[in-house]
Formats: C-alpha cells, structure tokens, sequence
C-alpha cells in the first residue's frame, strides 16, 4: 500500500466495499496520518470528518483483526468466509445449546421421579410409624391387662394357699382317722 497514494488506496478500498470508517482504520494501519486520510476522503468525495482526533485514535479491542487481499481491505470472498464461519459457528452453539436443554430436560424429570418417590416413602414412613404407636399402645394394653390378671391370679393362688393351709391339716388327720378304721375292718 505505500507505493500507492493515499487518494487511490481509499478508492480502491471504496470498490472492495468498505465504508469510510474501515477505509480510514486501514490507512492508519498502514501508518499514513490523520491529515492525509482526511485529505484523500475529501478527495474522493467520503463525507468521512475531517477531524484529525477520530483517526488518531486506537483500533477498539472488539474490532476483528483481517488480513485481506488487495490493498489491505477485506474482500467480499473473505467476508463471505466471516458470514460463513459465523452461521456455521451459530448452527453449532445451537445445535450443542439443543443437547444442553434436552439433558437438563433429564435430569428435571429425572429429579421430578425421585421427588415422587422420596414423597410416597416419606408418606409410607408416616403410616408406619402411625401403625407403631398403634401397635404399642395395643401391646402395652395387653401387657396391662395381662399384668392385671396375674396379679388377680396371685391373689387367689394365695387365697387357695390359705384354704389349703387350714384345709390340709385337717385332711391329714382324716385320713389316719381313715387309715386307722380300714386297718380295723382288715384286721376283724
């Protein structure tokens, strides 16, 4: 490009497609001044400002880096590469973003069943322990009850006991006074 004056660099870079704005960034990189860019957009009829602070300015850290055919530009063959990067890039990320929301899709439904079941044995639990402390209450009743009947057993044990205790003596001595009367019979 330096072989070129400035005036038919912008010309050529105008045919390649490139607005001003590009077409001064181009001529800065390739380190013609502030003053003679604006010059040569006046030249060819730009109506790009004159004002030589907007070209001494820095490139933005966003602006894409080219390398281009011709006088430095971009061509339309290589913007079409961009555009076709970019669809292909884009019908990636979408198709990979599609993967992503059908695994989520999964793992939501997947978390939805664990939930349900971790509420059914949450429930089962409940009613389990409900049927526990009905069953316990009924064994201790039982207990209670079986415990009133043995104390109720004791009692007449011991009052059969008594009536054993008066009663046997008593039974003992019939029965020698029995003893003694069928030795008798035997003997006559």
């Amino acid at each position: 490009m330096a072989s070129y004056n400035p005036a038919q660099q912008v010309l050529e870079l105008r045919q390649q497609g490139l607005s001003d704005e590009m077409i001064a960034e181009e001529l800065r990189r390739s380190g013609i001044s502030g003053q003679e860019i604006s010059s040569a957009l006046g030249q060819s009829g730009g109506d790009y400002p004159a004002d030589d602070a907007s070209f001494g300015m820095e490139e933005p850290a966003y602006a894409p880096k080219r390398s281009g055919g011709g006088a430095g530009g971009m061509s339309s063959e290589e913007g079409n590469i961009y555009e076709r990067i970019e669809a292909i890039t884009e019908s990636m990320i979408d198709e990979k973003w599609e993967e992503l929301i059908g695994e989520v899709k999964k793992i939501v439904e997947w978390k939805n069943k664990i939930e349900e079941k971790q509420t059914r044995i949450q429930n089962d639990l409940d009613k389990l322990k409900d049927d526990f402390k009905v069953l316990h209450q009924g064994v201790l009743g039982k207990l209670e009850d079986y415990d009133s009947r043995m104390k109720d057993v004791g009692i007449e044990l011991k009052a059969v006991g008594k009536v054993f205790k008066d009663v046997i003596p008593e039974f003992v001595e019939n029965v020698k006074e029995l003893k003694g009367i069928t030795k008798g019979f035997k003997g006559e």
